[in-house]
């Protein structure tokens, strides 16, 4: 009994550019980052490219003697036999996926939009520790499966480099336990998809206080550094009206490639002594007007990033920090009009008008009209500056 394979059934049309129709090679449109659709065309038969996850490449046998019973069903030893064929065409590559398109070198694949992390060698990752087991921890770094970081790869407290003991491995939970939030990079990717992380140099290790975000991976710039310094400006909330002083206040920003952003005050992110790096020193000789402006300027960037992703932003260094200024510029601009969304932004805590009427100002970030009116203004900003 013949066994026949029945070809994949493409989407239905879309009212998109046929650029095969137009006589252009390729859509000057569909470019690295573009978003597509099932059933797009993203590159004519003339482009020598290879078809990768989310695309497939359409054949063209209405011109060839292959009767109709084969055209709906075609055996794959036929198709084999007539693929010298003149008659054949080489079809366009197509889309069977809804997210972004990416080209390496002469691959082209679709990155759907809220995947899975599946890691790449040298990646810069985020995570958090949830288990502790036998000379390795496991982490979450937003994947399908756990990733592994063995005690071999993670620096000792103060950098010191030897063979671990026994001592070591009984005493991991000193250095990294459960809940612990991590930075790392991938090292190695086995079969299964698990990853294997490393802790080298001085720009990994263990952060200390912060915020976490989760966003989908697809929309982290990959770029060479991804632990940044954010200088904001301080605002004075305790006495008098909201101003912005000529102080500023370092900002640490971590983007994470699988997705996990952190974000916190500065000294928690100077981890160049490794696990026992002390990232909590200062905060006893801090008093409470400068712990409640840093935090102010931490939720500030925060709401920054999560008003860029929810209307599709790529997040890097510059748009965070345009992200910032812009709303720097709202709040000077509109000093009067923090009344509109009193009632959808209530706190629960309320320490005078001036801390809550500031409060509202970082959380009224997060309504979509703002967010969407901020993002105008990022766009904006970047397309004058490139």
């Amino acid at each position: 009994m013949s066994i026949y394979m029945y070809p994949a059934i493409a989407a239905p049309e879309r009212h998109s550019v046929d650029y095969v129709s137009q006589g252009q090679p390729e859509g000057p449109s569909i470019q690295q980052g573009s978003a597509v659709v099932p059933g797009e065309i993203v590159f004519s038969s003339v482009a020598s490219l290879i078809t990768g996850h989310g695309t497939y490449r359409s054949v063209d046998v209405s011109s060839t003697n292959i009767d109709e019973d084969l055209s709906s069903a075609v055996n794959p030893d036929t198709l084999a036999s007539v693929n010298g064929d003149p008659g054949i065409q080489a079809g366009n590559i197509h889309t069977s996926l809804t997210g972004r398109v990416r080209i390496v070198n002469k691959l082209v694949y679709v990155e759907p939009p809220k995947a899975r992390y599946f890691g790449n060698v040298g990646d810069t990752v985020v995570g958090r520790i949830v288990e502790v087991e036998q000379r390795r921890w496991r982490v979450d770094v937003n994947s399908a499966l756990l990733a592994n970081l063995a005690l071999a790869n993670v620096k000792l407290p103060g950098g010191e480099l030897r063979r671990k003991s026994e001592d070591d491995e009984r005493a991991m939970r000193s250095f990294m336990k459960e809940g612990d939030l991590i930075v790392a990079e991938v090292h190695e990717v086995y079969k299964d998809g698990t990853l294997q992380l490393h802790m080298p140099g001085t720009r990994t290790g263990k952060l200390g206080g912060g915020c976490l975000l989760r966003i989908p991976p697809s929309l982290i710039k990959r770029q060479k550094i991804h632990r940044h310094r954010l200088a904001i400006p301080r605002m004075d909330t305790l006495d008098g009206p909201i101003t912005i002083s000529n102080e500023v206040i370092s900002v640490g920003l971590i983007l994470g490639c699988n997705g996990y952003i952190w974000t916190g005050p500065a000294r928690a992110m100077d981890i160049g002594l490794g696990l026992s790096a002390p990232v909590e020193a200062d905060l006893n000789t801090a008093n409470e007007s400068e712990l409640l402006a840093e935090r102010i300027a931490v939720c500030r960037v925060r709401n920054c990033i999560l008003a860029l992703t929810h209307n599709g932003m790529p997040v890097w260094e510059t748009s965070v920090l345009t992200a910032c200024e812009a709303s720097w510029s709202a709040d000077q601009q509109n000093d009067d009009d923090d009344d509109e969304y009193q009632l959808e932004f209530e706190t629960s805590i309320n320490n005078g008008p001036s801390g809550s009427k500031s409060r509202n100002r970082i959380a009224r970030l997060l309504h979509p009209e703002v967010a969407r009116h901020l993002v105008t203004l990022v766009q904006a900003k970047l397309k004058s500056d490139y």
